[in-house]
């Protein structure tokens, strides 16, 4: 990942939700020296059309660009003019910066230019700058591929600047990067994110404990990969619901762990049933049939 972004690559990195990709995404942002590279993180998780894409990518760059409440606005006039900024404050009094649209303005020039100014702060102030896409699938609910299409025509120009594309339902992320159809196919390199080796969860699990003064073995670890498969999410949250079982000065037995696999189940009933019962009949009969 670091790799990717220093290199200005373009980079799709694919897994189901939960795998901690922006967890990972962050912790490498984490890691670029600050005088060397600038780094805007947008979710793309709310926006439903071009013009809340617009928004948050603007709203990301000057965030990345500015670090006082002072220089919000500034900064996001300077780039954004067209995106009418303002700066309001929630009910907790911090400041929240937001951008607008015009009701007839036009969409083309304020995409362009929301898409060319990576490379403008790239170029000018000889930063390297990082853009990262989360949720990148979102862009097929916008009812096009213009913005699919724009995205390519720009960034494969681009100098200076790395692009680092997060998917989190694969089969849509493949079908906008592997299908020769799509306007970004092979537009950047992939990179699939699967599930974590034990041996990087033995110690990772072991220390946790000891530092809470609570012990658990190489077999108890390994029972605990083997029921979740490596999943990141779902092993650290076994974990936890072992920690919570196992009293200070004590060790993990063995029947702990399928008591806190049933507290797991009990705790996440309700997300369960109710994503059982949005299936449809051919759904249900599918993951009947897995089972």
């Amino acid at each position: 990942m670091l790799r990717a972004m220093k290199n200005t690559e373009k980079l799709f990195v694919l897994s189901e939700r939960r795998y901690g990709k922006t967890s990972l995404v962050r912790a490498a942002l984490g890691k670029l020296p600050k005088r060397e590279f600038i780094s805007a993180y947008v979710d793309l998780w709310p926006t439903d059309s071009e013009t809340t894409f617009v928004a948050a990518v603007a709203k990301a760059i000057t965030e990345s660009m500015s670090s006082s409440t002072d220089k919000l606005i500034e900064t996001a006039k300077r780039f954004f003019g067209s995106l009418s900024p303002s700066l309001t404050v929630d009910e907790e009094g911090k400041p929240t910066l937001s951008f607008g649209l015009a009701k007839h303005a036009r969409i083309e020039p304020v995409l362009e230019e929301v898409l060319e100014t990576p490379a403008k702060i790239a170029s000018k102030n000889k930063p390297g700058v990082v853009v990262v896409l989360d949720e990148f699938q979102q862009l097929l609910e916008y009812g096009s591929d213009h913005v699919e299409r724009r995205l390519r025509s720009v960034i494969q120009n681009h100098r200076g600047v790395s692009y680092i594309f997060l998917g989190s339902r694969k089969h849509l992320i493949q079908k906008m990067v592997l299908d020769k159809n799509r306007p970004l196919y092979r537009a950047g390199g992939h990179y699939p994110l699967g599930p974590i080796a034990e041996k990087e969860w033995q110690p990772f699990i072991r220390e946790h404990f000891v530092a809470a003064h609570k012990r658990i073995d190489e077999r108890a670890i390994h029972e605990v990969c083997e029921l979740t498969q490596g999943h990141p999410f779902y092993t650290q949250h076994l974990c936890h619901a072992l920690w919570e079982l196992c009293e200070p000065k004590q060790a993990v037995t063995p029947e702990m762990i399928p008591t806190a696999a049933k507290v797991l189940l009990n705790r996440e009933t309700y997300a369960y049933t109710t994503l059982w019962e949005s299936l449809t009949l051919p759904q249900t009969v599918s993951q009947r049939t897995r089972g």
